[in-house]
């Protein structure tokens, strides 16, 4: 949301950064078709990149078609848009707005910039916070301090005026909060630098605003935050760190839903599975309106996508970014999408808009254009996948033991999730049941076995003997995979 407000110039050079920081070499033609400007422009704002983080860039280069840039590896992606955002007048004056410095003078005198200029930002300012729902029509602040913190914390992570609002020990203890949370969570995260600065304002926000602000919930929020495993443990840090001026419930929620709306980095992969199981045990499965979001997502692109974690993992971030519109107040990277991903953008949100009015739920949930990019680009693979038939492998052989070897060799390189064994074991292809040619099917026999049968054209066959067995199981998943990828 605050994106479509701040300095269009700013937004683009912010998105450039993005870009280089992952691609380093980008067309020029194709960058301005991205961006809708002309190239002109991409070169115009390049050079202002250039020339804004000279000591944070190893090399930089521009041709009549490309443009370079290799930023030094010490600075994060975040560290390098922070230094373009605090070029922008919006976030300054939004920041000294929420100071309580709402006479537009303010900025004149801090910025040395023109009386008119200032006017018009704090009037762009108003109508932020006016669409944002923090401000009524008559310029008055609403008590919906959810909504609020969400606003403050959107032009925080961006612009450090705001840093006037620390008080220092309770920052200390908001660190120590986060590192507490962070620890306990799995044996230690990895600390990604935007990640962690979003719990640590958020943090010392609660600290510091609980006892003067009330947090308002609706009742099915409250139950649902009160029953992830997030919650407990927050309470568990509350107890330990805070053992004076405990923070309430209310306010554990409320960080319940700002730790589930960001990864957390966990060095065991075990752990992201168990937190997957036990996330969508709450999230899909006793979800209606969750689940038939997913549903539709599945009949629009054909695509199996229940208990497929590549998909319902970046689905169910997604869907947690959707709580208060916290996706909009966020800082999210700005990807980079193919000509592919970018129609597939468009079908992702026009099921979302359809599932949206469905449930007549335009009032309550807004989807993000850069939150949408993002999950786009993290569910691709997913939803390009199609739907195909599973297999039915049928097994003929001369004994048991050699039925044993050819299924066990066979099943250490075939994902059962899309094949399926058939449990009779065949000792003769006259015993194959005649459904075998109604189903998308492999028959294997023992090379010993079929000399005295004709195979008929219809059936997929492969013979296998002990001696070449792996030269037979290479053609056999040869055939399989390039199949399903046909």
């Amino acid at each position: 949301m605050i994106e479509a407000f701040i300095e269009k110039d700013v937004i683009r050079q912010v998105k450039l950064i993005e870009y280089l920081y992952e691609l380093e070499k980008l067309t020029l033609r194709e960058v301005a078709k991205r961006l809708q400007v002309t190239t002109n422009t991409v070169k115009r704002d390049f050079d202002k990149v250039v020339l804004m983080l000279e000591e944070q860039i190893e090399f930089s280069e521009i041709t009549s078609t490309t443009i370079s840039i290799i930023f030094n590896s010490s600075f994060t992606r975040y560290e390098l848009i922070k230094l373009i955002y605090q070029d922008s007048y919006f976030l300054k004056t939004c920041a000294y707005y929420l100071l309580g410095e709402s006479d537009y003078l303010t900025l004149v005198e801090a910025e040395f910039i023109s009386v008119a200029k200032a006017f018009t930002i704090k009037k762009q300012v108003e109508n932020y916070f006016k669409a944002a729902e923090i401000m009524d029509e008559n310029g008055a602040f609403i008590n919906n301090e959810i909504r609020y913190r969400l606003v403050l914390i959107s032009v925080w992570m961006r612009c450090d005026v705001l840093d006037k609002l620390i008080v220092s020990d309770k920052y200390k203890t908001a660190t120590v909060f986060v590192n507490q949370v962070l620890f306990k969570f799995a044996n230690g995260y990895e600390k990604n630098k935007r990640e962690y600065q979003f719990l640590l304002l958020n943090t010392y926000l609660s600290l510091s605003r609980f006892k003067d602000f009330s947090l308002m919930y609706e009742k099915e929020a409250i139950t649902y935050l009160k029953n992830t495993p997030t919650f407990q443990q927050l309470m568990d840090v509350n107890d330990l760190i805070l053992t004076k001026d405990k923070l309430p419930e209310t306010e554990i929620q409320y960080l319940a839903s700002i730790y589930k709306s960001i990864p957390l980095n966990t060095r065991n992969y075990l752990i992201v599975e168990m937190n997957y199981q036990r996330e969508r045990e709450l999230m899909i499965e006793k979800n209606f309106m969750v689940r038939q979001l997913l549903k539709n997502f599945e009949d629009e692109f054909s695509a199996d996508l229940f208990n497929h974690v590549l998909f319902e993992k970046p689905f169910m971030n997604f869907v947690y970014s959707l709580w208060q519109e916290t996706q909009a107040f966020s800082v999210e990277k700005h990807f980079y999408l193919s000509d592919q991903q970018l129609q597939l953008a468009e079908r992702i949100k026009q099921v979302l808009e359809s599932w949206q009015k469905h449930f007549h739920l335009e009032t309550e949930v807004t989807f993000n254009q850069t939150t949408l990019e993002k999950f786009c680009s993290q569910v691709t693979v997913s939803l390009m996948q199609k739907r195909t038939p599973k297999f039915v492998f049928f097994f003929i052989a001369e004994d048991e033991l050699s039925h044993t070897i050819y299924r066990e060799n066979l099943k250490r390189w075939l994902n059962l999730d899309y094949n399926v064994i058939d449990s009779t074991m065949y000792y003769s292809l006259d015993e194959l049941p005649i459904y075998v040619k109604d189903w998308p099917s492999i028959v294997i026999c023992e090379r010993s076995l079929k000399y005295d049968f004709t195979i008929p054209d219809s059936l997929t066959f492969f013979p296998i003997s002990r001696n070449s067995i792996l030269e037979d199981t290479k053609n056999i998943l040869s055939y399989v995979y390039n199949w399903k990828t046909e």
